[in-house]
């Protein structure tokens, strides 16, 4: 089935809640998106025109741009103006981009250029990529398994790059996931590195945040008690993700309130998975799910290892592997 048009998201930005670096501290908080802004719009950031603003939220502002000579078009984003006194909020904009533009494979946004408007505001240059997230493809109903493993072994790849490339995203999650068609292809595009945090401490990069980090939802269980943040953290989000495309459901569901799914997350099991999901990704998902982080596949190249072999063993069973999401 292809994805709705009604319902794309550009560049992964919609108009629900954002991020707000506050000054004393660098913590991702929530809040509602500010009023749209479009008085920009006709106006020129270094090369490029801006036709069109496609999202704004607290942190950011996202336009559609056109190179004013080769006529390519690009996402622009640039920090919102009410955050433009801030010099921590320009620090940690001018790091997302920097982390974003340093992971370079297929299904990770790539990042062109950075400058300043002439405000003073800083804005990052992308790929112009239109799909529909991954979480609103799920209200929907489950992905067929074919599907699911085809989508996970692709963002088990990406995130791979990710570590190699020093970070933890720390906030994989369906919302962070653009089906972005490539012909008759829907190709997963892995969003959203606010909140990274290097494997190894860097002084000269210090971690964006601190305490509890991420959406609490897909949180391991070591995000929640301020233990050891390291390349399992993300195969656990994996694992979740998972689970959520071949049951459209979260394995811990929706709590109620923030203190129940901690003490869900941390302690209980996931819930149980339905008798038709197939053992070899069923076993996959309860081994990423894994409290102790030590049970976990070791990596997220592992992960894709073992999806590969789960996905051949499934393929020779049923002959096929049908692809539309």
């Amino acid at each position: 089935m292809q994805a709705r048009t009604e319902t794309a998201t550009w560049n992964g930005v919609s108009d629900g809640t954002c991020r707000h670096v506050t000054r004393e501290r660098s913590r991702v908080l929530t809040r509602g998106c500010a009023e749209t802004r479009s008085s920009q719009l006709g106006e020129r950031l270094g090369a490029y025109e801006l036709l069109a603003l496609l999202g704004e939220g607290g942190m950011a502002q996202v336009f559609l741009g056109e190179h004013a000579i080769m006529g390519r078009r690009v996402a622009i984003k640039q920090l919102a103006p009410a955050l433009a006194p801030f010099p921590e909020a320009h620090r940690l904009f001018l790091r997302e981009a920097r982390v974003t533009a340093s992971i370079r494979h297929s299904s990770i946004i790539d990042v062109y250029d950075f400058g300043q408007g002439g405000d003073g505001r800083p804005y990052y240059v992308m790929e112009l990529a239109a799909g529909e997230s991954l979480a609103r493809r799920l209200v929907r109903g489950p992905l067929l398994t074919a599907q699911c493993f085809d989508t996970a072994i692709v963002l088990a790849d990406a995130v791979a790059t990710i570590h190699d490339a020093g970070y933890v995203h720390r906030d994989i999650k369906s919302d962070n996931v653009l089906l972005v068609r490539d012909g008759r292809r829907l190709v997963p595009k892995l969003i959203d590195f606010g909140i990274a945090r290097r494997l190894t401490p860097d002084p000269d990069d210090p971690d964006p945040s601190e305490g509890v980090v991420g959406t609490l939802r897909t949180m391991a269980p070591e995000q929640i008690t301020l233990d050891t943040i390291d390349q399992r953290t993300d195969v656990w989000a994996l694992g979740v993700l998972a689970y959520e495309m071949i049951t459209a459901h979260l394995p811990f569901g929706d709590r109620g309130s923030a203190r129940d799914e901690m003490l869900a997350i941390v302690p209980e099991p996931p819930r149980p998975l339905p008798d038709h999901v197939d053992g070899g990704l069923r076993e996959i998902i309860l081994a990423c799910l894994a409290k102790d982080p030590a049970e976990r596949p070791a990596s997220a190249d592992d992960l894709a290892e073992r999806l590969r072999e789960a996905q051949a063993a499934y393929v020779a069973r049923r002959g096929f592997a049908p692809r539309a999401a």
